[in-house]
């Protein structure tokens, strides 16, 4: 797990660097070389320009800097501030960490290198609600113990694993309607899961799943705010409403099949069951749903409505490795946001060709102007990772590098 080093303590080890000699590699834009620290001051540091070469750096350019402190690999990222004579002149690094994670070193994007996604939601045309987040298709990481050899056997241990749960529990589609209820309208706005583990309790005001699962207290409240209700709260009207049905826990989790909600798994605990539900009911709906909505695409339950013509979208690569990238995607490019833990389909561009290569959303962040995405690559082919390695760090792809980590890969042209 990487850790921040302290500002006291990144001082004392960048001196420590310099006066040991230590080699540190830099990264950047389709280059990769090997410089030692001369001096650490106020604001910069000074390093060599040993092996670079007759290749050009140009300031405030940006490199990933690696090296070995003690046993334990150190990184930080800095600008090119100036050339000095035949140093090169970095700002001082803002963070230091201690043995980074990544399996590869990220780099701004290569000259001649661009990509493209696909998404397959883009072929398939649904008159269902539309929540405005892309959700791949997919087996979820089975958990739950759910028989999915058929679908009458998945709905069969559904039933099982519900019954120990809820006092009740349904599968509901909104094939020939649409949302009707406050809690419906809910789901169907934001694809997520309406989590009520009690009547009598406000809504649960974080979401702990890292893809975000479930809707806030804040996100309700900005539905509230969205539908300008007359006469108060639409959910707080609901909760009255259920307790004097003696409803204690309910739980509505969307069934999403691309950005469509196509129904959703209701559980509920009524006086037969007068206790609250915890987070262990909503992944058992969660998983329920995800392998559900499998089954509607391998049964070609909307081949009808399919259109078999993808579409592709440029997005800017803000930077670069060998196991991921991190992308830019403005909000005209796509009318949705993708979801955390969806699979995408890539089409890098490299100066010598283009291959494909699917990758997993890990992480998304916003700003004013779009979305930015860290996309895991999975399971490239060694003949591409022969053709991206150099591309990218401008040394040959070892299958061994794997083992090391990204402080670790071996410098110098022709290594």
């Amino acid at each position: 797990m990487a850790e921040q080093v302290s500002i006291v303590e990144t001082e004392f080890i960048l001196r420590e660097a310099q006066q040991r000699r230590i080699p540190v590699r830099l990264h950047g834009a389709g280059k990769t070389f090997s410089a030692c620290v001369l001096d650490v001051r106020k604001g910069s540091i000074l390093l060599t320009r040993g092996e670079l070469g007759e290749r050009k750096i140009s300031p405030w350019e940006s490199f990933s800097a690696y090296f070995d402190f003690r046993g334990k690999d150190m990184t930080f990222s800095s600008k090119v501030l100036k050339l000095e004579g035949d140093s090169i002149v970095l700002a001082y690094p803002e963070h230091l960490l201690r043995s980074p994670a990544r399996r590869h070193p990220r780099v701004p994007c290569p000259k001649g290198v661009s990509l493209e996604i696909m998404l397959e939601n883009e072929k398939v045309r649904l008159n269902y609600p539309q929540c405005g987040e892309y959700s791949d298709v997919c087996l979820p990481d089975l958990r739950e113990g759910f028989d999915i050899s058929t679908l009458n056997a998945l709905i069969d241990s559904f039933r099982n694993r519900s019954s120990h749960m809820a006092s009740e529990s349904r599968v509901v589609l909104f094939k020939e309607r649409g949302p009707e209820s406050v809690e419906e309208r809910l789901l169907a706005r934001y694809g997520k899961i309406l989590f009520i583990p009690s009547t009598r309790s406000p809504l649960p005001k974080e979401d702990p799943y890292p893809e975000s699962r479930i809707i806030t207290a804040a996100l309700e409240s900005e539905y509230e705010d969205s539908e300008d209700a007359l006469g108060g709260a639409l959910m707080d009207n609901a909760m009255i409403s259920k307790i004097s049905r003696a409803v204690n826990a309910e739980i509505w989790c969307p069934i999403l099949y691309y950005q469509y909600v196509v129904g959703y798994v209701y559980m509920v605990n009524k006086a037969d069951r007068p206790q609250a539900m915890d987070f262990s009911v909503v992944d058992c709906a969660w998983e329920f749903s995800r392998i559900l909505a499998y089954y509607l695409k391998t049964h070609n339950y909307f081949k009808s409505e399919e259109d078999t013509h993808p579409l592709t979208h440029p997005a800017a690569i803000v930077d670069l490795s060998a196991s991921g990238c991190l992308l830019s995607i403005p909000q005209t490019t796509l009318a949705m946001r993708v979801k955390t833990g969806a699979v995408l389909d890539l089409s890098l561009m490299l100066p010598d060709g283009t291959f494909s290569v699917r990758g997993k959303v890990v992480r998304r962040f916003e700003d004013g102007s779009g979305a930015y995405y860290g996309v895991s690559f999975l399971n490239i082919e060694e003949r591409d990772m022969n053709r991206l390695y150099p591309t990218i760090y401008e040394v040959p792809y070892s299958p061994t590098a794997e083992e090391f980590g990204e402080a670790r890969i071996l410098v110098g042209r022709g290594a």
